[in-house]
C-alpha cells in the first residue's frame, strides 16, 4: 500500500512537472529553458529519470547534440547532499589505510547519480588517491525509482502515441544499465582489464586500481589520482590533437578490442598534455568504468573491416557489408528479402552513409538513429512485417557507445569528423598504404 502511494506521488508529480513546462514552452517558445526545467525538477526527485530522460530523448532526436553535452555535464555533478556520505565508512578506510582528507569527509570532488568521489592524500608520502564510495542506500533508492518508472511505463502503454518512442525498451535498456553500476567489484575487473588492453597505448592512462580495499569494503573503488584537465578547459589549439586521441582509443578498444567504456563523456574523461612527449603529446586519463560494452569477435571483425574502407569504398558497398555485419537479426535475413525490399533497405542505408562520410561530413549518433528509424518504419511494411528483423544486441551496445562519447567528438572536432577520423584510421591501420 506504501508503495502503491509513492507511484501514485511520482506519476502525478511527473505529468505535473511535464505540463507545466510545457505551457512554459507555449509561452516563451525557448526550447533550451524547457529542457532544464525538466530536468532540474526531476533530478530533484530522484537524478535517475534524468539519466532515462535524456536516453528517451537522444534516441528520438528530441535534443541535439548541444542540449545533450550539456546534459551529460548536469548529471557528472548530480545534487548531493550530507545525508548520501556514509562518514564511519570512509572513516575507516581512511584510517585503515593511512589516509586524510585535507577539505574535511563532507567535500566531495565529483558526484554521480551512484558514487561520490573524494580526493585523499597518504598521511606518510602525501600522495594524492580517489576514493569513490556509494551514496547511502542508493540500491534501495534506485528500486523504488524503478518501480515508479515501470508504473509509469504501463500507464503510457494504453497511449497509442507512445509506442513510436519506444519508451518502454529504452527505459528498460537503461535499468540494466545502471543496475550494474552499483556492482562495485564488477567495476573494478572492468577497470583492470581495460588498463591490460591498453597497457601499450602511450596515450592513454588508467588508474591503478587497489582491488583488495573493495574486496573489503565493497561500497568503496581506491585508486592513483590522474592530474589532467576537463574537457571545458582545453586550449583551442590543442582540440584537434586531443580529438584524435579520443578517437583513437574508440576505434581500437571498439574494432580491435572489442571491449569498449560505455560510459566516455567528458566528465569521464582527464586530458593530459604533455610537452616533453616526442609523439604522443595528448593524452586521455580514463576513469568510471561502470558501464563497459563487449563486442562479439565476428561483428568486431566485421566492423574493422567497414571502417578501414569506408572513406574508399562507394557507399552502396560499405551499406551492404554494414547491413550483413550483424547490425541486424538475424544474421543475414536482408539476402533473404523479396528484391524490391532489400534494394529499398540498402539504398536508404547507402544515402545515410553518403551524408554522413561524403556531404556533411559530420558522423553522430542523431544519423544512427535516423538510420533506426527509418529501418524500424520500413520493416512496419505489411510485406515484410512478419520476417522479425530486429537490431542487434552489438548495434544497441554500439549505438550506446556513440551517443555517450559524441558530446565529446562533437566540442573537439566541430565540422572535421571526417577529416580527422579519415587520418585517424590511415595513422591507425595505414590504410592509405593498402589502397595505393
Amino acid at each position: 500500500m506504501i508503495q502503491f502511494i509513492k507511484e501514485i506521488i511520482f506519476i502525478t508529480n511527473v505529468f505535473f512537472i511535464i505540463s507545466s513546462e510545457l505551457i512554459l514552452y507555449g509561452i516563451f517558445k525557448n526550447y533550451s529553458s524547457f529542457i532544464d526545467g525538466i530536468t532540474s525538477r526531476l533530478a530533484s526527485i530522484n537524478i535517475l529519470y534524468v539519466k532515462v530522460f535524456q536516453a528517451l530523448a537522444l534516441n528520438n532526436s528530441l535534443i541535439d547534440d548541444k542540449i545533450n553535452n550539456k546534459l551529460l555535464q548536469f548529471t557528472d555533478n548530480a545534487p548531493w547532499t550530507v545525508s548520501d556520505i556514509n562518514l564511519m565508512n570512509i572513516i575507516e578506510v581512511c584510517d585503515m589505510y593511512d589516509l586524510y582528507l585535507k577539505d574535511g569527509f563532507e567535500k566531495p570532488i565529483n558526484s554521480g547519480m551512484i558514487s561520490l568521489v573524494f580526493k585523499a592524500n597518504r598521511k606518510i608520502t602525501g600522495e594524492p588517491i580517489i576514493i569513490k564510495m556509494k551514496r547511502i542506500n542508493i540500491e534501495t533508492k534506485l528500486n523504488d525509482a524503478i518501480k515508479n518508472l515501470q508504473t509509469f511505463m504501463y500507464i503510457l502503454s494504453f497511449i497509442p502515441l507512445m509506442n513510436k518512442y519506444q519508451i518502454a525498451e529504452v527505459i528498460n535498456k537503461n535499468i540494466d544499465i545502471i543496475r550494474h553500476q552499483t556492482n562495485f567489484l564488477e567495476e573494478v575487473e572492468n577497470m583492470i582489464h581495460f588498463k591490460t588492453n591498453c597497457k601499450n597505448l602511450k596515450y592513454i592512462t588508467v588508474p591503478e586500481v587497489y582491488k583488495e580495499v573493495t574486496e573489503k569494503y565493497p561500497d568503496v573503488i581506491m585508486m592513483e589520482f590522474i592530474e589532467g584537465i576537463k574537457i571545458n578547459q582545453i586550449k583551442e589549439e590543442d582540440y584537434n590533437g586531443f580529438a584524435k586521441s579520443v578517437m583513437k582509443l574508440g576505434f581500437v578498444t571498439t574494432i580491435i578490442h572489442g571491449f569498449a567504456h560505455g560510459d566516455l563523456h567528458g566528465g569521464n574523461i582527464l586530458f593530459i598534455k604533455d610537452d616533453d612527449a616526442e609523439k604522443y603529446q595528448f593524452k586521455l586519463g580514463i576513469i568510471d568504468f561502470g558501464i563497459m560494452y563487449e563486442l562479439d569477435s565476428t561483428f568486431k571483425e566485421t566492423l574493422f573491416n567497414i571502417f578501414t574502407q569506408m572513406f574508399e569504398l562507394p557507399s552502396r558497398e560499405t551499406a551492404i557489408q554494414l547491413l550483413n555485419s550483424g547490425i541486424l537479426e538475424p544474421i543475414g535475413v536482408i539476402e533473404s528479402l523479396p528484391t524490391k525490399h532489400r534494394e529499398n533497405i540498402i539504398n536508404f542505408t547507402a544515402e545515410i552513409i553518403e551524408d554522413t562520410i561524403h556531404k556533411s561530413k559530420q558522423a553522430n549518433q542523431i544519423q544512427l538513429y535516423k538510420f533506426l528509424h527509418k529501418l524500424k518504419d520500413y520493416l512496419c511494411n505489411s510485406e515484410i512485417a512478419n520476417v522479425g528483423i530486429k537490431p542487434s544486441d552489438n548495434l544497441v551496445k554500439t549505438q550506446l557507445v556513440l551517443a555517450m562519447s559524441h558530446g565529446v567528438t562533437l566540442t573537439l572536432c566541430k565540422d572535421e569528423f571526417s577529416l580527422l577520423a579519415d587520418q585517424v584510421i590511415n595513422e591507425l591501420f595505414h590504410t592509405d598504404l593498402i589502397h595505393l
